[in-house]
């Protein structure tokens, strides 16, 4: 169900939850730009023991019993710190409720995520619910082809995808991620945006257990649903 680390997420101390992704039934939300260089895509074509755990979870999921199943892992392995969807999305409004009753009814655990379904209305409501919850640290996933939310709510954070050694992504995202080939060229920021430590070229050995940037409680300095300008990024 849940797997100990990985290279990125580091150690045994975050767990990860994946479910399979690439098309738009299992990752709404998905842009052209996040298909197209999608790292969960390549690893499930070369990883067929993951691709196959990925669909076993997906079907974990649709029981009735899945919060409790998955309550029950957390306390017995003793796990702190989640990343939900090491690779997958929410799939439903449905679905994402059941983690935030996980989420809700596990308040010793810290839990991270990040997500595209702000861009669909049908979401929004659990979205709202789910960056209430103190101890989930919710990230808003863009690029060039989203553009930023008209609206964020309180405590949520812009995670940008940087794809082209001429994108400038904008200046109010909170962190850049950036594809395989741009980490090739150490950039601790753009446009003022912190770069991923594990990403940015100069901190090769950092991993997400080590950083806690994402994990951490986010800043508050939105203190109500902060309208954020539409940014144009070049084509």
């Amino acid at each position: 169900m849940l797997t100990p680390g990985n290279k990125k997420l580091g150690g045994h101390l975050i767990w990860g939850f994946g479910l399979p992704s690439g098309t738009a039934k299992l990752c709404p939300g998905m842009t052209p730009t996040c298909r197209r260089v999608c790292y969960a895509v390549r690893m499930q074509a070369f990883r067929p023991q993951a691709a196959k755990l990925y669909r076993k979870n997906l079907q974990r999921t649709k029981r009735k019993d899945f919060v409790k199943r998955v309550r029950a892992f957390l306390c017995s392995q003793g796990v702190r710190v989640v990343r939900i969807h090491t690779a997958g999305e929410f799939v439903s409004p449905r679905y994402a409720r059941k983690w935030l009753r996980i989420i809700a009814r596990s308040p010793k655990v810290k839990f991270f995520t990040y997500t595209r379904v702000w861009q669909l209305q049908d979401f929004a409501e659990v979205l709202g619910e789910l960056a209430r919850l103190p101890n989930l640290s919710l990230w808003y996933s863009c690029d060039r082809d989203t553009g930023l939310p008209e609206v964020v709510p309180p405590r949520v954070r812009i995670a940008w995808l940087m794809t082209a050694s001429d994108e400038v992504p904008p200046a109010t995202a909170d962190l850049v991620f950036r594809t395989q080939a741009l980490r090739k060229h150490p950039a601790e920021a753009v446009n003022g945006v912190a770069v991923c430590p594990a990403e940015n070229g100069t901190t090769p050995s950092t991993t997400c257990d080590r950083c806690r940037l994402c994990w951490r409680p986010p800043d508050t300095r939105r203190a109500s649903s902060t309208p954020l300008p539409m940014t144009a990024t070049p084509s």
